[in-house]
């Protein structure tokens, strides 16, 4: 009975998030609301389809202890010893100064001390799990805001065991209280222990369990490598999340690094899924039927005041205003471990049952609203207007105008001043112009969309127009620009793909060259050669499919509306082009 409850409670969290996160994704949600929703229809506040959510949620925590062991995968020591700064100057600012807030603002509103120093403790937590995800899923995580929000999370986890401890002090019966049995000498040899072990034997290992060529056994290994890391430190008195880390900080310089990061992923994400629907189901939505407003002060009270103490110290740490109120939405959340004081704090008798599940709904709703508040203020940044006038273009001769002065810009631009051709070449982009300059570039700010600037460049003297802009709106209008003034003019075009090419053609524009194809040319050649083939019938394996592929482009822009014809004619090029390399190989033996 108990296998087939534990079946279909599995098929249920599967269930629900191969439904509820494709359906977000269509809705314009992130997967992090997708499980949070789900796991409120699963729990008691909605379809009561499962029962005992905190068991749920003690066995989803294993997710966010395998995503800090793929995250210490990326941090070698030299790179955490560089998040010193972030951790305990950064973090233990943001922990006691949100601690101090929090708790002072409970005491204001008739707690106990004690109940409103736990309180202050558990709501100055982020989620680690949140925060991360949030941040990988805006690319955040390799910029320097990603590097100083992870390093308060690693604060954060330092501090939660001095938290659980001051929890039991606080305590009524605290006397009767069993502390941990591990003196703190010991903790200290194990760490020191676990460090050398990890460093000198641990990669030893892992070359002995990979040596056996069986990729189920280098899973095995890896699940086995984290868990014991993340049970040892919790024998320890220490976090498990941290046991985790510091395990995969062994390993960050190992050989096996990626192979590891690949075989925890998928374990990784769906026990991140299971976490996220167990918070979910641990919202006691009813509550707002009772206290709607208590609950909304404790929610907007806790966003703000964390928001505010992190927008401040990331002006100290020299961020900017817009990283700084990131820095501070990114961690405005309650965290996991919040939920563990308030339950040690409510089986102690500090806080009441009504204001711990009311404390417990503020965290799981701040997670829920965290990621919508978070993209809407990425939404709103303002679009930088440059108010910079073009540059004053004094050249009295040019064959040939470049627009556009990027990788392909400038190696063509490269090619023409050291072959004595004279060229001007524009670009719109005011930074990237300065930069080149500082390389001694020749290069003028100006967008070659506009006609004026296209005269000031000597268009209309010169023998050719290299367009190669990134932007394919911009390109096209560049050559409408130039094909209706300046029709005597050659143009060679750089396309991003078939479809900028045959749009580009449909302009008259012939010299289209794809930004990726003589790449691709040149690497299939050296493929051939590495196969067994001369250079000569590599080389000549390359230029058939080189000029064929030009006919066929050629041949399909004319009909680039037309799905049918285009895939009539791509079936048929196919067959040429084989019939044509079979003509090669023959010719060859």
């Amino acid at each position: 009975m108990e296998e087939s409850s534990l079946l279909t409670s599995v098929l249920l969290f599967l269930l629900a998030a191969v439904i509820f996160v494709p359906l977000g994704k269509r809705f314009g949600a992130g997967p992090i609301l997708s499980y949070l929703a789900a796991g409120v229809i699963l729990g008691p506040g909605g379809m009561a389809l499962v029962s005992d959510p905190a068991a749920v949620l003690h066995f989803a925590e294993l997710g966010v202890v395998l995503m800090l062991f793929v995250l210490g995968l990326e941090l070698n020591p030299s790179k955490l010893w560089e998040l010193r700064s972030a951790i305990f100057g950064l973090g233990s600012g943001q922990l006691l100064l949100s601690w101090a807030a929090i708790g002072g603002l409970a005491w204001g509103f008739s707690l106990s001390i004690e109940a409103a120093l736990v309180v202050g403790a558990a709501l100055s937590l982020s989620s680690t799990a949140f925060a991360v995800q949030l941040m990988s899923e805006h690319r955040l995580l390799t910029t320097p805001l990603g590097r100083d929000a992870f390093g308060v999370l690693l604060m954060q986890d330092l501090a939660v065991i001095p938290m659980l401890l001051l929890t039991a002090y606080l305590a009524p019966n605290s006397a009767q209280i069993e502390h941990h049995a591990v003196p703190w000498y010991w903790t200290c040899v194990a760490l020191v222990g676990f460090v050398l072990v990890g460093k000198y034997l641990l990669p030893r290992v892992l070359k002995l369990v990979a040596s056996s060529g069986v990729r189920e056994v280098l899973t095995a290994f890896a699940l086995l490598l984290v868990m014991g890391s993340a049970e040892l430190m919790e024998w320890l008195g220490l976090s498990a999340g941290m046991g985790a880390f510091l395990a995969g900080i062994m390993l960050a310089n190992s050989s096996y690094r990626h192979q590891l990061e690949t075989d925890i992923e998928p374990f990784k994400g769906l026990l991140l899924g299971l976490f996220f629907m167990a918070v979910g189901m641990s919202m006691d939505l009813k509550l707002f039927l009772t206290d709607p407003l208590l609950i909304l002060a404790i929610l907007l009270g806790m966003l703000l005041i964390k928001t505010l103490v992190l927008m401040l110290l990331g002006r100290l740490r020299h961020h900017t205003w817009r990283p700084s109120i990131a820095l501070g939405l990114i961690l405005a959340e309650g965290g996991e471990f919040a939920f563990v004081l308030l339950s040690q704090a409510q089986l102690s008798s500090i806080v009441d049952d009504k204001i711990a599940q009311i404390l417990v709904l503020a965290i799981g709703l701040s997670m829920a609203v965290t990621p919508m508040i978070f993209t809407l203020f990425r939404a709103t940044k303002p679009k930088v207007v440059d108010t910079r006038l073009p540059d004053t273009i004094n050249v009295t001769e040019s064959e040939v105008v470049i627009a556009g002065f990027g990788r392909v810009g400038q190696i063509t631009g490269r090619i023409l001043a050291s072959s004595g051709i004279p060229f001007v070449a524009l670009d719109k982009d005011a930074s990237h112009v300065d930069v080149i300059r500082k390389y001694g570039g020749e290069v003028y700010f100006g967008d070659a969309r506009r006609l004026d600037m296209l005269m000031s460049a000597g268009i209309a003297r010169s023998r050719l127009l290299l367009l190669a802009v990134d932007n394919v709106e911009d390109s096209i209008e560049i050559a409408q620009q130039v094909k209706t003034h300046f029709p005597h003019i050659n143009i060679v075009a750089r396309a991003r793909d078939r479809n900028h090419a045959y749009r580009l053609m449909s302009l008259g524009v012939t010299d289209v060259f794809r930004e990726t194809f003589g790449s691709a040319l040149s690497a299939s050649e050296k493929i051939l050669q590495g196969l067994g083939l001369s250079q000569v019938q590599a080389n000549e394996r390359v230029k058939i499919f080189a000029e064929h592929d030009k006919k066929l482009v050629i041949a399909s822009a004319a009909h680039q509306h037309d799905l049918a014809k285009l895939i009539d004619l791509s079936n048929k090029g196919k067959a040429e082009l084989e019939s044509l390399m079979r003509g090669d190989r023959e010719n060859v033996s």
